[in-house]
């Protein structure tokens, strides 16, 4: 049995393991606080070896203490499963959950689980949404003319309340001449308002390359993967993403006016970068920030990033200083008035996971530890002592490795958080394919 700890100056408290997912076989996952208090989740989990992935969802109405049962969102009987979910609120109320589905209904052969994608992209599919309205979710919507073709995307609120949703695939240059290998070749960035079911017209942000000969690839690779970004109060997109026209990948930055880049990996040293996304936030002053995992290869330890792109200010935020140490991944969250949560997960390649959370708020970041599990040495160049006094962690009989992280705010700006895990049971063996979906509370 999991315990979650939350531990206060005062007091420590032991409350029953909040296990939310079913099979044990959950994958990543997005959580929202809606403007009521309800707690909405949604996830990927697969029912059983040679299932397709799902997306489920379930939800809270007393904060976290119980859960509905979980409900599939993504099952349209094509055998085909589901990337990275997000799940939003729009300024009317509506609730969106969006998902990229693999692979599509016109082939014989399903895509229940690629090897390669993760939250920045890398595999093609199509994008579907869903609303909750009246207790109850929608009919799918498909967000594109053609299946199969979108790759990288994100989803966001507006501060005028609309949900924007922005993707890249594959131009209908390159879809006629049947180059859709690789992510590089997903030039066109568009882009699609919801208003619950209904969808704006698409508007096209990009003008991709030309073939260099008739019937050849694009003449440059102009594609981009690991798109992230926000639209301001001027209805102005700002995003980031990766690309690679001449080989070196490279974090590029826009916005709303101008792109520049940010951050150049040495040739073939940047690794699977989708797996671990940049993340682009905005601080209380209205500034950028860019927050992402450098390449080790050029540095003396591990390390995260969050560069001010107004005042090209970078800051350190973690730097691992023991060897074998390895940041796994992280997350990063946009909170209320310019607050910002960082969560990330590290440890040795035959060790467990630990997981660690950041949290910014009125130019400061301030550190916690989320873990405690059995690995005991400090290996963090910054203690991770706890935030205000208390600590948040999870325990287990023996170990555990923390995989993904998602905070969500409430509308007083108290956090909370669901973090998939698999554990080292007592009485079993270890899997890195079974893990569940924990909730944790951040804040009391």
């Amino acid at each position: 049995m999991l315990l979650l700890l939350s531990c206060t100056q005062s007091s420590e408290k032991a409350q029953a393991q909040q296990k939310i997912s079913q099979f044990e076989r959950a994958g990543l996952c997005d959580f929202l606080i809606d403007k009521s208090g309800v707690y909405h989740v949604v996830f990927q989990e697969s029912p059983d070896i040679g299932k397709p992935i799902f997306i489920y969802y379930s939800s809270s109405t007393n904060k976290g203490t119980t859960w509905s049962k979980p409900v599939t969102l993504s099952n349209d009987n094509s055998g085909n499963g589901a990337g990275y979910p997000r799940i939003l609120q729009d300024g009317r109320g509506q609730i969106y959950a969006i998902w990229k589905r693999y692979g599509n209904t016109a082939k014989h052969y399903p895509v229940q689980d690629p090897i390669l994608d993760g939250p920045g992209g890398y595999e093609a599919g199509t994008l579907f949404y869903k609303v909750l309205a009246a207790g109850g979710w929608s009919s799918a919507v498909q967000l594109n003319e053609v299946e199969a073709y979108q790759n990288s995307w994100f989803a966001t609120v507006s501060p005028q309340g609309n949900v924007h949703v922005f993707w890249t695939q594959y131009s209908y240059q390159s879809i006629k001449n049947g180059f859709m290998f690789m992510w590089y070749y997903c030039d066109l960035l568009r882009t699609v308002t919801l208003n619950g079911t209904a969808l704006s017209a698409f508007v096209d942000l990009s003008t991709p390359p030309q073939p260099a000969y008739e019937g050849g690839a694009p003449a440059s690779k102009e594609g981009a993967i690991n798109l992230n970004g926000f639209v301001d109060a001027a209805g102005l997109p700002h995003f980031c993403y990766e690309d690679m026209p001449t080989g070196v990948q490279q974090i590029k930055y826009y916005n709303g006016q101008t792109e520049r880049i940010v951050y150049s990996y040495p040739l073939y040293q940047q690794g699977n970068t989708f797996h671990h996304p940049a993340k682009l936030l905005v601080d209380e002053k209205g500034q950028d920030h860019l927050v992402f995992k450098p390449s080790g290869a050029t540095l003396e330890s591990e390390q995260i990033w969050d560069i001010n792109l107004v005042t090209n200010e970078t800051t350190v935020l973690a730097s691992i200083q023991k060897k074998g140490i390895k940041i796994i991944s992280f997350q990063a969250t946009q909170g209320p008035k310019g607050t910002m949560a960082l969560t990330f997960e590290a440890g040795g390649y035959s060790d467990n996971t630990e997981a660690f959370g950041m949290y910014y708020e009125n130019g400061n970041w301030k550190s916690v530890a989320l873990t405690n599990n059995a690995s005991k040495e400090q290996f963090f160049s910054k203690e991770f002592r706890g935030l205000g006094g208390y600590r948040t962690s999870i325990s287990a009989l023996t170990r555990y490795n923390s995989q993904f992280g998602s905070v969500a705010y409430d509308a007083a700006g108290r956090k909370s958080m669901i973090m998939t895990i698999a554990a080292y049971w007592t009485t079993g063996g270890y899997s890195t394919s079974s893990p569940s979906i924990v909730f944790i509370p951040i804040d009391k």
